[in-house]
């Protein structure tokens, strides 16, 4: 039985310009304040008035996460990538999403996206060694463990001393 290293989940404020600032920007307050199903509710009322919107997208699936609606997620999330290739944190969010649902070869691939466009993102790192040691690679994750804390990630530190050989 493999050891399952709890994520960090990580909902990002986003400052683009959307379609409807104040009611996103409501439903995005909800989400951040804990209130995902009235959230996700007020996300599904916008849809028709985002169906180009990267963020919105993001930000959806991101709540469908948070409510354990992983596949939900990934398909809002596959939307926002295709509006906007070079968001790290929705590759990230992906990735969450994917090894929330034991898909630990697509976590793998989107935590590695989001590092090459974000070389400094720890969450990432963290989350990717939580992965690595999913999938029996120890150095590796030992190695993004190590990495995540060089971020300033302190939370790191708990895994390395639990996990890894000095």
């Amino acid at each position: 039985m493999k050891k399952m290293i709890p994520f960090l989940l990580a909902i990002c404020l986003c400052s683009s310009t959307i379609a409807q600032p104040t009611s996103i920007d409501k439903a995005h307050e909800l989400l951040l304040d804990g209130n995902l199903e009235e959230a996700l509710s007020m996300f599904d009322e916008l849809e028709i008035k985002n169906k180009s919107n990267a963020e919105f997208y993001f930000l959806r699936g991101s709540c469908q996460s948070e409510l354990g609606d992983n596949n939900k997620a990934i398909l809002d999330l596959n939307r926002s990538i295709e509006l906007e290739k070079d968001n790290s944190n929705t590759y990230y969010q992906r990735g969450f999403a994917y090894f929330s649902i034991g898909n630990s070869e697509a976590a793998l691939v989107d935590f590695n996206q989001a590092l090459k466009l974000s070389p400094d993102y720890g969450e990432a790192y963290l989350n990717r060694g939580s992965v690595q040691y999913d999938l029996g690679n120890s150095d590796a994750a030992c190695k993004d463990w190590q990495a995540a804390l060089d971020t300033g990630l302190t939370l790191a530190q708990a895994l390395l001393d639990q996990l890894c050989k000095s």
